[in-house]
């Protein structure tokens, strides 16, 4: 019987998924990564060739992915670019001759991206968009990789203030971004129809919020193969020491609970990069982040990262527990206190300021074999917890 599906919780107003885009037909049939119903689903753009891995991951983005796969051979090799930005090197010429493959501000003076502060490239142009989706086809078939990762799709287009404008004279309007957006995703996906392509950085609004726009990832994840949740559970500009509110936690785990199913492969990324950052912190954030991603995660292909500058996490006993495949949507145990039940445990996740307790309906253990006294649980604010069944 097949596992049931994790679901919103009572508060949460998300919209209907899309129905899927079939791909162009293909003689080539799609390599796909591993189901991972009853496990944490592992995946890496952290390999480094110069420093060797020969652990386990399901998918794995860059060259040292290919070193992987003679031990590994069900593992995926993705590649990574962003097409957001372009034309640094011969940026005056093609201003001078092709002024319209570029956005500009309101005074008329080229729009450079928020992050590298290089030209914004106009993907409404219809050269641009055939361009970009070649190029993306020759990128992704450079090294026989099984797929491509996206970056930073339509960031700069969405952000809330000096947003560019549309061929120098004409504000891009909404409709007018998701248009450009979903015809610039069609066309690369004619470009490589038997790759898997993932929309990477469209989650997010621009900005400190980060507010997921889940209707619009959703549909835009139709039309690929799915998504890269990138700053999941964390806001993007934070300090370390800095949570999220309980309220957008949850819309966190929501919208993963949303965009994970039908099949959708979704890349789930916490990255705990910065100062202050201590071997405790580093643990605190681990178990929140992982359980968080277990409250959330649905159907077979839904894949987590934990970034805090190695792989060392994935030795963790969090990354292989033995949970089998949930049983249950996650739900409010108690005020503050998210629980979901799996086969052979149960996920639990404080994501309040203050200290939480909550009553079991069984006798658990913990990873490291500790029974919990009188089936009462007690979780300081900010904090995950994985038990097993006795």
């Amino acid at each position: 019987e097949a596992a049931p599906q994790a679901q919103p919780t009572a508060t949460a107003t998300l919209p209907p998924l899309p129905t899927m885009t079939s791909p162009p037909a293909t003689s080539v049939p799609k390599r796909g990564p591993l189901d991972t119903s009853a496990t944490v689903g592992l995946w890496s753009d952290k390999l480094s060739e110069t420093q060797p891995f020969t652990g386990y991951l399901d998918l794995a983005q860059g060259p040292a992915a290919f070193n992987l796969l003679q031990s590994n051979p069900t593992m995926i090799a993705l590649n990574a670019r962003q097409f957001h930005i372009g034309f640094t090197s011969n940026y005056t010429e093609v201003k001078a001759n092709n002024p319209n493959w570029l956005l500009y501000d309101s005074r008329k003076n080229t729009a450079f991206s928020t992050r590298e502060d290089e030209p914004l490239v106009n993907i409404a142009n219809e050269d641009v968009k055939n361009q970009i989706a070649a190029n993306v086809a020759n990128w992704v078939t450079e090294r026989s990789y099984d797929g491509m990762i996206l970056d930073d799709v339509g960031v700069d287009l969405i952000r809330g203030t000096a947003s560019p404008i549309f061929t120098g004279t004409k504000a891009f309007t909404e409709d007018q971004r998701k248009e450009a957006v979903e015809n610039l995703l069609r066309a690369i996906r004619g470009a490589a129809p038997d790759k898997i392509i993932l929309v990477g950085g469209y989650a997010w609004r621009d900005g400190a919020a980060f507010a997921a726009r889940t209707e619009e990832a959703s549909s835009l994840s139709a039309i690929m193969d799915g998504v890269h949740i990138s700053e999941f559970a964390r806001s993007p500009i934070s300090k370390t020491t800095e949570f999220r509110s309980e309220a957008n936690w949850k819309r966190d785990v929501d919208y993963l609970s949303a965009i994970s199913q039908d099949g959708r492969i979704v890349l789930v990324t916490t990255r705990l990069l910065g100062d202050g950052l201590t071997p405790e912190l580093t643990e605190q954030w681990l178990n929140y982040s992982v359980a968080s991603y277990l409250l959330g995660k649905n159907g077979a292909k839904t894949y987590f990262q934990f970034d805090a500058g190695s792989l060392a996490y994935l030795s963790e006993p969090e990354m292989s527990a033995p949970l089998g495949a949930p049983s249950e949507a996650y739900s409010e145990l108690t005020d503050g206190l998210y629980a979901r039940k799996f086969a052979n445990g149960i996920v639990l996740v404080n994501p309040t300021n203050d200290t939480v307790e909550g009553d079991l309906d069984a006798d658990y253990k913990t990873l490291s074999g500790n029974a919990v006294t009188n089936k009462k649980i007690r979780m300081t604010a900010h904090t995950g917890l994985i038990l097993l069944k006795l």
